[in-house]
């Protein structure tokens, strides 16, 4: 499973739970899914009485498309939401034929769930990324393993690919731009290049003018990361390469990682690397 599906689970829980409001309810069912399931060039499958069920189809290659009444000539990476028992039809336009999907049931109490997510069905959805291939493919692995809870899992990667869907879908609006964001992306820089520097929190918020609360709340807001984990992050990526890419002793490190102690700098070091530092250079610098 790709590393960053924990964020997708993650978003799903919270909005899950918002837009539906019934936690701990996993009804979403899978019951038949392909990834990367492939075709000849002149294939072609005809449904004129559709299929039970709901399904996520995410052709690969160009292909032709009709759903109801309406056709389309689509390119590689389009998805389509296909409500259960609508007339369609799938063709290969040219190559070999390609697709991801997914067929599901949704229980009584998800259609609500469903229709607040506003997603289009049954017409093309053109997508940016590999994103909802990639969630796809770890449904299958999923679904073909033998884990006691794989139900509940895929039920969380179903609804983390419908909110995928809706990020695409949703019309894009101009990012509101705060009064400080200037000023505050010029700070990151400077922590970044600068991460032996006394920072202080207080001094920072003083330069802007505004109280330390306001600016903790901004830049969490602006970043997702608070500003003294962001400072930490800083030195023990700096650490990390001077470890690896100088000859220069742990001490002298720690004192241009902004650390007066060698003490709290390796443990400090510890926590994020999970290794000393003397045992973080030996196992990664190359020799």
């Amino acid at each position: 499973m790709h590393h960053h599906i924990d964020k997708f689970l993650q978003k799903m829980y919270n909005e899950h739970i918002r837009i539906d409001g019934r936690k701990g309810a996993y009804t979403l069912y899978l019951y038949q899914m392909g990834w990367h399931w492939s075709h000849p060039a002149d294939f072609c499958i005809e449904r004129p009485n559709g299929h039970f069920g709901m399904q996520i189809i995410l052709i690969r290659t160009p292909a032709k498309v009709k759903m109801g009444g309406i056709s389309y000539t689509v390119s590689p990476n389009t998805a389509f939401l296909v409500k259960s028992c609508l007339p369609h039809c799938l063709y290969a336009n040219g190559c070999e034929y390609t697709d991801d999907w997914i067929r599901f049931s949704p229980e009584q109490n998800d259609h609500e769930m469903l229709d607040n997510l506003g997603l289009p069905w049954n017409e093309p959805i053109p997508l940016p990324d590999d994103t909802v291939s990639e969630l796809i493919h770890s449904c299958v692995e999923i679904f073909e393993s033998d884990m006691p809870n794989k139900n509940r899992i895929l039920h969380h990667l179903m609804c983390a690919i419908l909110l995928t869907l809706r990020e695409y879908t949703k019309p894009k609006t101009a990012q509101k731009q705060n009064y400080y964001d200037q000023q505050l992306d010029a700070l990151r820089k400077d922590i970044y290049s600068h991460p032996g520097k006394d920072w202080s929190i207080p001094v920072a918020a003083e330069e802007l003018c505004i109280s330390v609360s306001h600016f903790q709340r901004l830049y969490k807001l602006r970043y997702g990361i608070s500003c003294s984990n962001d400072i930490f992050m800083s030195r023990m990526e700096y650490a990390k390469q001077l470890l690896l890419e100088t000859e220069l002793s742990a001490s002298e490190i720690a004192a241009m990682c902004g650390y007066q102690s060698y003490e709290n700098f390796s443990k400090a070091f510890s926590r994020y690397a999970c290794q000393p530092p003397a045992k973080y250079r030996a196992a990664h610098k190359e020799t």
